[in-house]
């Protein structure tokens, strides 16, 4: 038993999903995180070295001083004071150049990795929500989906192109700033940090609020978006309904609950910054106050010996400097915790069980792969089924013999059932016809062949082989697939045929479309097999995208074939053409075909009536109506012939 989560709000089990995606990211983008923090470091460490370069010149021009730099040797400094000026002059300006080259190139690397990283994780995110079982898409809204692989993912960019570089820096600026007063004085530097585990405290307690404050951030947009998502997609009904007036208020709703989120978590950033500049403000003054007396008396109480003009001022500097790491750091908290929250929902997905671990779908293919038209004729071959563990077995030289053999379901999260010992055997060729009223469980079985489900009891097998023991892969290379109302792609209606065959050519294209009866209507429209289609076929009748979506599984000519009420948009007379078009595809494979019209089926080989997710008849049309059961009073029905 896998222990991934199957909903977003399960991601809470990962401790550390956003150290688990620097680490991942980490290993894979390792010479620009080098780079980074080296050039980062360096730019900082000379940045801060120009105080001290100053204090030490001041001391040695005007206080008799020696003029000594760690890294410098002494024979380099003049003696002369005016000599002294313009080498540290030159000093300070190649210093600043250095620093700039390295900050550059620092900012460059964080950036190119933030955007890899970006890149990295949505495409990863995406390719495992696309192999997540049904499961999965049965207990999410799709605009949550779409928040953790939009929104979420653009934050977790934000942090990795302002979070590591702002915590190298801060860190660089503390530790060099402290290791320059140690320098200069390192008993003043120790009344400097003072206030130091303060600052420790006050980031710690902020960063348990930023945590709390964010993670509901996220959770309610990702609920503003599902809301979006549900008017949007469903605006017809929305406006047939005069609905949008209520949609309204509930997605102002929505957003006022999103607003107070927000603004919860700005509070609680508004406090943390100046809580820090507070400290540092702190700090400053203590050092000002010990120091100066210091100065002016030769002693502070048990601290003793001499400090300078050139010592002091420098501190003074250091001090306040310390503001700027401060806010950074304050602001990399809120950062992280808001990225932590972000990471946690795409770890959400990331962990969310998928329906199959097939080595060879996770592996992106090569311009050199195979179509899928080539896979599904290789299913047909000749070649023997390939050993392997299973699960990863290919399902080749399929015959297309299909089995249901004690087969109980129902659907994930109730207690149903929608299937109930189902017992099935399609020979190969042959044309089954599934009928039956709505709910009886035809398209299920369809889904179990597919493998959108696993059956609770019993097995479905292809060729006497257990469909949960073959790859995804293989399997839906030899299943090809129709549904009711069939998706289509935004694009042409050229890319929607050839959607399963990648390098299909154009003459291929229309023979299946003339098979699914589709080319004389593509050719009528304005651009023809270039016309755009709309997005998901919005500019197509239901019948049209119907027939598009026949040609497109015809083009990948599969050995099992399922029509899920392939043809229940199209009108009599289409249904008339398509049914001789089918009559010569379905001649040499299997074919299931879920039913609506009994007349789609009549000529099927066998017919198979379900209620109540159990196979209450079978036979041919003859034979049902011969037996005046179930099929036949459907049959009278839909004929309008009523028994007295």
């Amino acid at each position: 038993m896998s222990d991934r989560p199957d909903t977003i709000a399960d991601a809470a089990v990962e401790d550390w999903p956003l150290f688990r995606l620097v680490a991942e990211s980490g290993r894979r983008n390792a010479a620009y995180v080098v780079v980074g923090v080296v050039g980062m470091v360096l730019a900082q460490a000379l940045s801060t070295a120009d105080m001290f370069v100053i204090g030490v010149a001041f001391d040695a021009m005007f206080n008799g001083q020696a003029y000594a730099l760690p890294l410098v040797p002494a024979g380099w400094i003049p003696p002369e004071p005016v000599g002294m000026l313009v080498f540290t002059a030159v000093l300070l300006a190649s210093l600043k150049a250095i620093d700039v080259a390295a900050a550059v190139t620092a900012h460059f690397c964080w950036n190119l990795l933030a955007q890899r990283v970006q890149h990295d994780v949505r495409v990863e995110a995406f390719d495992t929500v696309q192999r997540l079982g049904m499961h999965f898409f049965d207990g999410q809204q799709t605009g949550d989906v779409m928040s953790v692989l939009n929104n979420d993912v653009n934050r977790l960019e934000e942090f990795f192109t302002n979070g590591p570089n702002a915590v190298v820096y801060a860190t660089t600026v503390i530790v060099s700033s402290f290791v320059y007063m140690a320098l200069l004085n390192w008993r003043l530097a120790l009344v400097a940090a003072v206030l130091a585990p303060a600052v420790a405290v006050v980031n710690w307690w902020f960063g348990r609020r930023h945590e709390r404050r964010h993670d509901a951030v996220r959770e309610e947009t990702g609920r503003l978006n599902a809301a979006l998502e549900t008017v949007i997609s469903g605006i017809p009904v929305v406006k047939a309904y005069g609905g949008e007036g209520r949609e309204t208020d509930r997605v102002a709703g929505r957003s006022r609950e999103h607003r107070t989120a927000i603004w919860r978590s700005h509070l609680v950033r508004a406090r943390h910054q100046p809580s820090l500049r507070l400290l540092a403000g702190l700090g400053f003054l203590l050092t000002f106050a010990v120091g100066t007396q210091w100065v002016l008396d030769g002693r502070f109480w048990f601290l003793s010996g001499t400090i300078t003009a050139g010592e002091l001022i420098p501190f003074l500097y250091y001090t306040q400097n310390l503001v700027g790491p401060m806010r950074a750091l304050a602001r990399v908290t809120g950062f992280y915790e808001e990225s932590r929250a972000a990471a946690k929902r795409v770890a959400g997905v990331q962990r969310a069980e998928p329906s199959r671990e097939d080595a060879d779908e996770r592996t992106p293919s090569s311009p050199d792969s195979p179509s899928s038209r080539e896979d599904a004729a290789g299913a047909r071959s000749s070649e023997p089924p390939s050993a392997g563990a299973p699960g990863d077995a290919e399902l080749t030289a399929v015959a297309g013999r299909v089995e249901y053999d004690g087969v109980s379901f129902g659907y994930p999260g109730t207690d149903e059932r929608v299937l109930d010992g189902v017992d099935v055997a399609v020979e190969p060729g042959q044309t089954v016809g599934l009928v039956g009223s709505t709910g009886a469980g035809k398209s299920t079985l369809t889904k179990l062949l597919l493998r959108f489900y696993d059956p609770d009891e019993g097995a479905v097998r292809v060729d006497g082989r257990d469909v949960r023991d073959v790859s995804l892969s293989s399997l839906r290379a030899a299943v090809g697939y129709v549904e009711q109302d069939p998706f289509l792609f935004a694009g042409t209606v050229r890319e929607n045929v050839a959607y399963g065959v990648e390098d299909a050519t154009d003459d291929e294209v229309v023979a299946a479309a003339k098979r699914a009866g589709a080319h004389r209507f593509i050719t009528e429209l304005d651009g023809g097999y270039d016309a755009a289609v709309g997005e998901r076929g919005t500019k197509l009748s239901g019948g049209q995208r119907q027939r598009i979506a026949l040609a497109r599984v015809l083009l990948t000519d599969p050995p099992i074939l399922v029509l899920d009420e392939a043809t229940s948009q199209v009108d009599n007379r289409t249904e008339a053409l398509l049914q001789r078009s089918l009559a010569a595809v379905t001649a040499d494979r299997t074919t299931i075909v879920v039913a609506h019209r009994l007349s789609t089926v009549r000529d099927a080989d066998l017919i198979l009536v379900l209620d109540d997710g159990e196979v209450v008849e079978r036979g041919t049309h003859e034979e049902l109506l011969d037996a005046d059961g179930r099929y036949a009073d459907l049959w009278r029905v839909q004929v309008g012939v009523t028994g007295d």
